[in-house]
C-alpha cells in the first residue's frame, strides 16, 4: 500500500476572479511528477481524474492537477463553455510556474487527458520548457476540433518524447487507423499503447474478462514503465 499525501491549493489567474483550484498528489518514493491537465468535461475533482491520479500514485508517479477558469466555475458541461485556446494555454503556463515552485526534486512530465492532451502538447511547442522529460497524451482526441482545426498539426514540433495511451473502443474521438500514420511520421519520438476494449473514459464493457470495470490500472502501469524508460 502506497502512502499518499494530498495537498489542495489555488493559483491566481487573470482570467478567474477567484483563482483556480489545484491538487498535488505525492506518493512515497515518487519517481517523477506529472503536471496533469483534465478533459473538457472532467475538472480536477471529477471521479475520473481523481481515480487517474490515484492509479498513477500506485505506480509512484506524483501528479499536479489544475482547473481552467471555465472548469473552476462549471456547473454543467457544453463545448461552448470552454475557455478560448489562449486562456487554456496561459493557464497551462501558470500551472507550469506553480510546479517549478514546488519543493520537489522530481523529473517533470506533462500529461493531458483528451482536450488537455492537445493543450499541453501545443503549449510545449510554444514555451519549449527544457525541464520536461516527456508528454503523455491520454485518449488524444484526433477527431475533436473545438480548439484546433488540425489537432495533429503541431505534434511534429513537440520537443520531447510522447506516449499516446488510446482506448481501443474510442472511434468517436480517435480512429486508430487515422492516428497511426501520424505517429509513423513522428518516428521514435512517439509511442502508442492501445488499451483494448476501453472507451474514451477508459471504461471497459461489462463482458470484459478484466478484473476492473475500468482500465486505469493498466493505463498507469504503462505510463510508469514508459517514464522509467525515459529516465534510464
Amino acid at each position: 500500500m502506497v502512502n499518499v499525501k494530498v495537498t489542495q491549493g489555488r493559483l491566481d489567474s487573470p482570467s478567474s476572479e477567484s483563482g483556480i483550484s489545484t491538487v498535488l498528489v505525492e506518493p512515497d518514493d515518487a519517481i517523477a511528477l506529472m503536471m496533469l491537465g483534465h478533459g473538457s468535461g472532467t475538472p480536477i475533482h471529477e471521479p475520473l481524474m481523481v481515480r487517474m491520479a490515484a492509479a498513477l500514485a500506485d505506480q509512484n508517479i506524483a501528479t499536479f492537477r489544475y482547473n481552467y477558469p471555465y472548469s473552476e466555475r462549471m456547473a454543467d458541461y457544453s463545448p461552448d463553455k470552454i475557455d478560448p485556446l489562449e486562456v487554456l494555454l496561459s493557464t497551462t503556463t501558470l500551472a507550469k510556474c506553480a510546479v517549478a515552485d514546488l519543493p520537489l526534486d522530481l523529473p517533470l512530465f506533462l500529461g493531458g487527458r483528451s482536450m488537455s492532451s492537445q493543450v499541453v502538447s501545443l503549449a510545449l511547442t510554444r514555451e519549449r520548457w527544457l525541464d520536461v522529460h516527456g508528454v503523455v497524451l491520454y485518449v488524444f482526441p484526433m477527431r475533436w476540433r473545438v480548439l484546433l482545426g488540425n489537432p495533429v498539426g503541431h505534434l511534429h514540433r513537440v520537443p520531447a518524447p510522447m506516449l499516446f495511451v488510446q482506448g481501443g473502443r474510442d472511434e468517436e474521438f480517435c480512429d486508430l487507423g487515422e492516428l497511426q500514420p501520424v505517429l509513423d511520421e513522428l518516428g521514435d519520438r512517439a509511442t502508442l499503447h492501445v488499451v483494448e476494449d476501453a472507451d474514451h473514459d477508459y471504461d471497459l464493457p461489462a463482458a470484459s474478462s478484466a478484473n476492473n470495470s475500468n482500465a486505469l490500472p493498466e493505463v498507469a502501469s504503462v505510463t510508469a514503465a514508459w517514464i522509467r524508460t525515459q529516465l534510464s
